[in-house]
């Protein structure tokens, strides 16, 4: 018998030029995603927006986010990711906190899940997340999907803004 997979949800945070918010992972050489197990009950888009919240210090409109899917991510864990857009003047990386502590393996102090954080492109982005986020990531496609999406997302936006407003057919009135 096999253990039952394991769900955690998190966030793709997109810039204005595509690169990806990342957090280094505490006592690891590892950067990753804001995202956590889900808990019991817990819609997918909840626990993301938590997540994102306690690791990141992240607090997005749940409308702003873009459903991306339940995606494998290796044996016994799946994860649920979302894809969100935004500029680094209205999130910038230095503003980021993370409150969710542990205690260290080693020295047994609190300290916080994420230390640092970084905007991040697809330069740099290969050699910091580990080969699981990497394979999903890059491989499979999802940062490039995200980026797509979060680019039609703000072109459809930009349409609506610059439509001009509906006038009334001939020989008709507003009302």
């Amino acid at each position: 018998m096999t253990a039952p997979t394991q769900l955690s949800c998190g966030l793709l945070v997109v810039d204005e030029r595509g690169g990806l918010l990342v957090g280094h992972s505490t006592g690891s050489s590892h950067w990753d995603l804001p995202k956590g197990l889900i808990d019991p009950g817990e819609a997918p888009l909840v626990c993301a927006l938590r997540e994102a919240r306690e690791e990141f210090g992240l607090a997005f409109a749940p409308d702003r986010l873009i459903d991306l899917g339940r995606h494998a991510y290796y044996r016994g864990k799946d994860l649920h990711l979302f894809a969100v857009g935004t500029t680094k003047a209205e999130t910038p990386a230095d503003g980021c906190r993370c409150t969710s502590y542990f205690d260290h393996y080693v020295s047994g102090r609190r300290v916080p899940e994420i230390d640092r954080f970084a905007w991040a492109d697809d330069a740099s982005l290969p050699r910091m997340l580990a080969r699981s986020m990497r394979r999903l990531l890059f491989e499979r496609g999802l940062l490039a999907r995200a980026r797509a999406c979060v680019g039609k997302r703000r072109e459809d936006a930009g349409a609506i803004a610059a439509a001009p407003p509906e006038s009334p057919a001939r020989g008709g009135t507003m009302q």
